[in-house]
């Protein structure tokens, strides 16, 4: 018989269940936001599996049932003083997304609640993703007076489409999960009750298969991305942080009000 055995984190909570390893983003009180910390935290425990062949699957989720992850802390990002912090930050960001995109299991969002900015791009970068009918998706960052800053401008296009990416990105829309399913970000929507039975379901179709031949499945498909355009938006992610709209719209953002753009 299979055995759950969970281990507790301050900031992420683990989960092993048969050839799956769950990992929890556990910040609730602040809707599971990232910041360096956090992803230097899931860089090293996603890495410490890499070789271990009896996890073939990595679920990500997050705590509380009201967010998957709800972007990069505000507070943290508007505390970027200078260019060089600012670039690191996204290229750590960009470290995270490609290890999961590259490395060698299959990786499964768990969405329940809101998923946006850095935490959509977060699941983008997943293989699978799967959202109860309350969440919600969306790049919101331009309301901010910047652009995404982990690949949103590269791997949406991908799932959506150009004109429909181009759409979402200029407006900061938020979408629902049925509509976020129509567009191709969700593979499925359930209810939910179902999301855990839904990924346990959808873990023991994978570990059924031949994992060499699903991984390989994996690295044929990703392999063929470009990468030019990540570092293009790395570019533009820094320098959007020296325009005073940066400032207006963060300063607007944490004191709860609308922004006034040039």
């Amino acid at each position: 018989m299979k055995q759950r055995i969970s281990m507790a984190g301050e900031d992420i909570l683990l989960s092993k269940y048969g050839k799956a390893l769950t990992l929890t983003l556990n910040r609730p009180e602040r809707l599971n936001v990232l910041d360096n910390k956090l992803i230097e935290e899931l860089i090293d425990l996603i890495k410490s599996y890499e070789n271990d062949e009896n996890i073939r699957v990595i679920v990500l989720r997050g705590a509380g049932g009201k967010a998957f992850c709800a972007g990069v802390d505000i507070n943290y990002l508007s505390g970027l003083k200078t260019s060089e912090e600012r670039r690191a930050f996204s290229l750590l960001a960009d470290e995270l997304f490609f290890l999961i995109e590259f490395m060698g299991k299959v990786f499964i969002a768990a969405i329940d609640g809101y998923c946006l900015g850095g935490g959509l791009e977060l699941a983008m970068a997943c293989d699978i993703r799967i959202a109860t009918k309350n969440s919600s998706f969306g790049l919101p960052e331009t309301k901010l007076g910047i652009i995404p800053g982990g690949g949103g401008t590269q791997r949406f296009p991908q799932i959506v489409g150009v004109q429909k990416a181009k759409e979402l990105l200029f407006t900061s829309d938020i979408v629902g999960a049925d509509e976020a399913f129509r567009l191709g970000i969700l593979n499925d929507v359930t209810g939910n009750d179902k999301l855990a039975e839904k990924v346990d379901e959808l873990v023991g179709k994978i570990s059924a298969n031949s994992f060499k031949a699903v991984r390989a499945s994996k690295m044929a498909i990703n392999r063929g991305v470009q990468l030019s355009g990540y570092k293009l938006e790395n570019r533009f992610f820094v320098r959007s942080f020296e325009h005073p709209d940066q400032k207006e719209g963060m300063s607007a953002f944490l004191g709860k009000r609308i922004p006034k753009f040039e």
